[in-house]
């Protein structure tokens, strides 16, 4: 059976690269990671089972997945690089922060396949929520490999930039089996058209190759994602549980809403992607409104840190629109109710509480964004996130309810 091996556990790499080369048959799956206990239990239950959902009629399947292999990365490192090695398909499905990590893999993956003689082609599917996935992928390894071992890697291993854009979540089920997922229906697997393999090569039925996925992911990215995150950074502070409770709030929704234009008016100028009619927008919040999905904010919002800094949703958008021209004040406005995000245990989430208390406003913001004050864009930025964070400060004391006469306050 073809091998494919996929770097990280969790929710994408089960939910989507799982299922998907699970569903196709013919291929011998693994996973890898760095989460001992995620890794022991998978290992122990040997499956686990994904739920699928039309999120326009509630109509689903679930899917069964067992069959599959699961390395330790540290664990199991010599192990693991060798099932890399041998792998026709590695997936990747990790956080930005572990990009280093994986790329340094990849590398003694290389190294592993010149030691051994190793001529196949190979192919290595780069997933995440980042715009210039595979320009950051290339750059990592020209800083760890050394000449020969980058002419392996450009003559026999294909980097190529995927759009897993299923929403999946673990499962709100209360009786739902242990590592169960649920998410959107998407049936596909959009991929960039930059593979090796010989002419007649059977592809797996579920790429869809075309030659633009690196622009699409940064449409997705700084439209489709600003849109989600609005939302839920707006109903993390209103205190909803659920996306769905966000996106049915006339006011989120308007906001959310007027943030996402102005994105798609960055696309637009940037890039020449027209803008879409207002039916498009209606129809992702009819997706993120669905009864039939039940997506927490609490994973919406998770890692604000890195959903605030320069390139992601906001930021990146943003940037783009002061560049041609554009006042962000939709994009930053949504942007502002992050620095608000309620501490349930989420590291960033703690670690902006902390900034906020420890310094001026001013410096806080350019601490957790990491922008540039002397570039007048940025400062610009800046200013906008400041003036909008005091608003809300403003307006939560202002909701709150005054004390009765004679009663202390503190």
């Amino acid at each position: 059976m073809r091998k494919v091996t996929i770097i990280g556990a969790g929710r994408t790499g089960r939910g989507t690269f799982g299922e998907l080369f699970f569903s196709e048959g013919g291929f011998d799956i693994a996973f890898a990671d760095i989460n001992a206990d995620l890794v022991r239990a998978l290992r122990e239950q040997g499956y686990f089972v994904t739920k699928q959902t039309d999120l326009d009629t509630g109509a689903f399947k679930q899917i069964r997945v067992d069959g599959f292999e699961v390395f330790d990365v540290r664990a199991d490192r010599g192990a693991y690089l060798r099932r890399l090695a041998d792998s026709e398909f590695v997936a990747i499905a990790v956080f930005p922060a572990s990009f280093d990590a994986v790329a340094q893999d990849l590398a003694d993956m290389i190294r592993l396949r010149i030691e051994e003689g190793m001529t196949n082609k190979a192919a290595v599917i780069i997933g995440g929520n980042f715009v210039g996935l595979r320009s950051y992928f290339e750059g990592a390894l020209e800083k760890l490999l050394d000449a020969g071992e980058l002419a392996v890697l450009d003559g026999q291993v294909a980097l190529i930039t995927s759009k897993a854009n299923r929403k999946v979540t673990f499962s709100s089920d209360p009786d739902a089996e242990p590592l169960a997922l649920e998410g959107d229906d998407k049936p596909i697997l959009p991929v960039e058209d930059r593979f090796f393999f010989d002419e007649g090569y059977e592809y797996p039925s579920f790429f869809q190759r075309s030659n633009d996925v690196e622009l699409s992911m940064a449409e997705k990215i700084w439209s489709e994602n600003l849109l989600h995150c609005s939302l839920g950074f707006m109903g993390a502070y209103k205190g909803y549980e659920y996306l769905n409770d966000a996106a049915s709030d006339e006011l989120c929704a308007d906001l959310a809403g007027k943030a996402w234009r102005e994105g798609r008016r960055a696309l637009e100028a940037e890039f020449g992607i027209p803008v879409p009619d207002d039916s498009l927008l209606e129809t992702m919040l009819g997706k993120f409104g669905s009864p039939y999905f039940r997506d927490r904010i609490e994973r919406v919002v998770r890692q604000p840190i890195r959903k605030l800094c320069r390139g992601e949703r906001f930021l990146g958008p943003a940037l783009l629109c002061l560049k041609h021209g554009i006042m962000p004040f939709f994009i930053l406005r949504a942007a502002a109710y992050g620095f608000f995000v309620p501490n349930t245990g989420d590291e960033q989430a703690a670690k902006i509480e902390e900034i906020l208390a420890s310094m001026p406003l001013e410096n806080a913001v350019v601490t957790i964004t990491g922008l540039n004050p002397s570039v007048p864009d940025e400062a610009i930025a800046c200013r906008l996130l400041v003036g909008f964070a005091q608003e809300i400060q403003c307006l939560e004391g202002a909701e709150k309810p005054k004390p009765a006469e004679g009663e202390i306050t503190r």
